[in-house]
């Protein structure tokens, strides 16, 4: 790998260190890491302009570095890759302000021919490949078949809500931020969507629930301070309501072979999260008007 990087790119890296797929090597106190490219030529094209348009606006994004031929993704070993040029400390676990300062310095950024994220389409096609696997698989998975039902319930509340909902103009936010996410996954371009503000904050707080970092501080927080409009508002809610969670564990444990058991710590709180919708279900109706769920109402 040495000897391509070397060819295609011009930078002759003492010492490689591979994670997973990836290679990362510094040359002069640069950091640069070599990655497989996971989206067509086309689309990466405009995540290239956007970067270019990020830079300008002094957003310390990845940089995607051409290679000798000028192109963007180089085929090593009959895979696709693309290298990126490093302006942050990767390896820093990020903080909720963080992703709020990140939304700050994108806010006015505009972007044109991105993805843009439909949730209805996108859950609606994802409860219907599940509920088909389940079909399939289900007899070889006794927890998943046990817990199904109860999520695939909370995503079609969900759905049935996001059904209603008029989105309003969407900013740039990532496909999925954790807990442990660090700013590498912050600051990589690859990571980027076009989506609702409330994204990155609904995920990276469930996951921090779920990690038995009680999240109820932060919300209160982002509340009291962000001038939400009304849509944002139910969609924080929505977004909380879907079961992302569960059906990322899943996923592992279907494509992957992970042991079904990494479910059990999500299963077990399900009523300790019911009761933190509930709390955000309550929070949302100060601001704008919510349908009335009567499983979260009922025993409020």
């Amino acid at each position: 790998m040495k000897n391509a990087i070397f060819y295609y790119y011009n930078l002759n890296p003492m010492t490689l260190i591979k994670r997973n797929q990836q290679y990362e090597f510094q040359i002069d106190q640069i950091q640069y890491i070599l990655i497989p490219c996971p989206f067509p030529l086309e689309q990466l094209s405009s995540l290239y302009q956007l970067t270019l348009t990020l830079h300008q606006h002094q957003v310390p994004i990845h940089k995607i570095i051409l290679n000798k031929d000028g192109q963007l993704t180089t085929l090593i070993n009959h895979t696709p890759y693309i290298l990126l040029q490093l302006f942050v400390s990767k390896d820093t676990p990020i903080i909720f302000r963080d992703i709020l300062q990140f939304q700050e310095l994108t806010k006015n950024i505009s972007v044109e021919n991105f993805i843009v994220a439909d949730w209805y389409q996108l859950w609606t096609q994802k409860v219907d490949y599940l509920e088909y696997q389940i079909s399939e698989f289900g007899k070889k998975y006794p927890l998943i078949r046990e817990s199904f039902s109860y999520y695939i319930g909370l995503a079609e509340n969900a759905i049935t809500l996001v059904k209603t909902i008029t989105h309003p103009t969407p900013i740039l936010a990532h496909r999925r931020l954790y807990m442990n996410s660090t700013l590498f996954d912050l600051y990589n371009p690859l990571n980027l969507i076009m989506d609702s503000k409330v994204r990155d904050v609904a995920e990276y707080l469930k996951d921090c629930f779920f990690h038995n970092r009680n999240p109820i501080d932060m919300i209160q927080t982002y509340l009291q301070y962000q001038r939400l409009p009304c849509t944002e508002y139910q969609l924080l809610f929505i977004r909380f309501l879907f079961p992302s969670y569960y059906f990322d564990c899943y996923e592992k444990i279907i494509e992957q072979g992970h042991n079904e058991k990494e479910l059990l710590p999500i299963i077990l709180k399900n009523e300790t999260y019911e009761t933190l919708l509930k709390y955000l279900y309550q929070q949302v109706l100060y601001h704008c008007y919510l349908p009335e769920i009567l499983w979260l109402t009922k025993s409020s």
